[in-house]
């Protein structure tokens, strides 16, 4: 591929996101503050409403996984006819690229993310939580656990290993010849 042909491709990307509404699918997408007050959630239905709750609540990315326009097209594989009005497919990224909880919103109820070139951060919800102690505490043994029965008592002093005047690949290589 040609310089050219890469910065078109790159300019044709740039170009799409502002002939469909400001979203491209793969983005992730953050609820306004007040969209519970807008005119196109409140004529969602409850089960909508609910779905939506539960994916907010989830604390996991929300992405936008389809772009469709609020009225069809006569000539659908036209982009000429295609509307800033859209309707989002909207699911929580599970990672791997597992989706779940799809809804279709107006695009009106939020606005994408950009991180740029790099991938989002990795959410609150997909981090475990875990005991790690990061300070070195010393070992105390116990011998009444059933696991120390046996000799497991590791050396408390270095303990000097023989060696030879030559080294070991030395006399490999003497043996190879």
């Amino acid at each position: 591929m040609t310089k050219r042909n890469k910065f078109v491709s790159l300019y044709e990307s740039y170009m799409k996101r502002f002939q469909r509404g400001g979203f491209q699918v793969g983005d992730v997408f953050v609820f306004n503050k007040n969209f519970k007050s807008d005119e196109g959630y409140k004529q969602l239905g409850q089960n909508v409403k609910d779905l939506i709750d539960q994916m907010i609540e989830s604390g996991l990315h929300i992405r936008v996984v389809n772009i469709k326009d609020t009225a069809p097209q006569r000539y659908p594989a036209s982009d000429a006819g295609s509307s800033l009005e859209v309707n989002l497919d909207l699911a929580v990224d599970t990672g791997g690229g597992r989706y779940m909880h799809y809804v279709t919103i107006p695009c009106c109820l939020g606005e994408p993310i950009r991180y740029g070139q790099n991938l989002p951060p990795i959410p609150d919800a997909m981090r475990r939580v875990d005991k790690v102690n990061i300070k070195p505490e010393e070992y105390v043994e116990d011998e009444e656990h059933p696991s120390n029965k046996s000799e497991r008592k590791l050396a408390t002093k270095n303990t000097v290993l023989k060696h030879t005047k030559e080294p070991y690949t030395v006399n490999y290589v003497k043996g190879l010849k």
